[in-house]
């Protein structure tokens, strides 16, 4: 057995931390983590949406009501086209990943998508404006949202995240905050459900190409591989859920949202290292990213309740 099988928990764990506090699928940090332990292409983005489903299913749960499905609420002008369409796209991005491998007969294509999306995530995120606390004192307030828009970006997200296995709260995240202006408590929930509805659908396609219950098959490795993660996902996942509530409580909403940046240009440099075949500095990048996001969300929690936001 590789010695990934036995990585495979704590990276599930370090990865489904930060998603449980950002409203990701983890997949953006296990892809590239697995990538460059050596995982194949297809196996690592089949095991990415695998262990999403295990480690965001009690949260999500738990948190579905409190999005709010009731007239002009964000749950039916946002959570409802958006989610529904991802669960439609995410069937469709397993045969395009397909069709571009055979294509170009190289997973650098893959990569290279996925490094012009983090650029755009990186780009977004950064240069978002935080808003004034006067401007979303009414969380429940809905500006006029089209639900043809909204369901196009859903359709586009579910397809990215089944190609790449990133869960698709890396996308909502940023055109919630950017496009939709919903506020931080709603985004994060509404996030955590779209990589649960996209793990859904783009599970399924991979789980329809196992042919036999034996390592060395795509199918099943990419099942062992997201089971394992799942264990430390399982734990990681809600715990950075409650990490992010507390912030959230805390008045410092913004800055929990501007912080994913950061660290999404690790994971960015992490990535383009891979791609130009400098494997060591690759994963001593990644190692770097898993040690930060730990370190990062427990002092950044911690402060945030130490420090409360004060109006001006």
């Amino acid at each position: 057995m590789h010695y990934y099988y036995y990585l495979a928990p704590l990276v599930g764990f370090v990865a489904m931390l930060a998603g449980g506090f950002w409203g990701l699928g983890g997949g953006w940090f296990i892809v590239p983590a697995l990538l460059t332990l050596g995982v194949d292409n297809q196996v690592a983005v089949g095991a990415s949406l695998l262990q999403m489903l295990p480690s965001t299913f009690l949260t999500v749960m738990h948190q579905l009501k409190s999005i709010g499905w009731g007239k002009n609420s964000w749950g039916l002008h946002v959570a409802l086209p958006l989610c529904g369409m991802a669960f439609v796209g995410g069937f469709f991005g397993r045969p395009v990943g397909v069709f571009l491998q055979e294509l170009f007969n190289s997973r650098k294509p893959h990569q290279c998508v996925y490094l012009i999306l983090l650029g755009f995530i990186l780009y977004k995120t950064l240069s978002h404006k935080p808003e004034k606390k006067s401007d979303v004192s009414s969380a429940n307030t809905v500006p006029g949202i089209g639900p043809v828009k909204t369901g196009i970006v859903g359709f586009l997200v579910g397809v990215l995240s089944s190609l790449l296995g990133i869960g698709g709260g890396t996308i909502t995240r940023p055109v919630m905050k950017n496009h939709l202006r919903v506020p931080e408590i709603f985004t994060g929930k509404i996030a955590r459900l779209a990589v649960f509805i996209t793990a859904v659908s783009g599970t399924a396609s991979y789980l329809m190409q196992i042919k036999t219950l034996k390592l060395g098959d795509p199918g099943t490795d990419s099942l062992v591989l997201g089971l394992l993660m799942s264990i430390g996902g399982f734990i990681g996942f809600p715990f950075g859920a409650w990490l992010h509530s507390k912030v959230v409580k805390s008045g410092h909403d913004e800055k929990a949202a501007h912080s994913f940046g950061y660290v999404v240009a690790l994971v960015l440099l992490g990535l383009f290292c891979k791609i130009i075949n400098l494997i060591v500095v690759s994963q001593i990048v990644i190692l770097i990213c898993g040690l930060f996001l730990i370190v990062f969300l427990l002092f950044f929690s911690s402060w945030s309740q130490k420090h409360p936001y004060k109006a001006e």
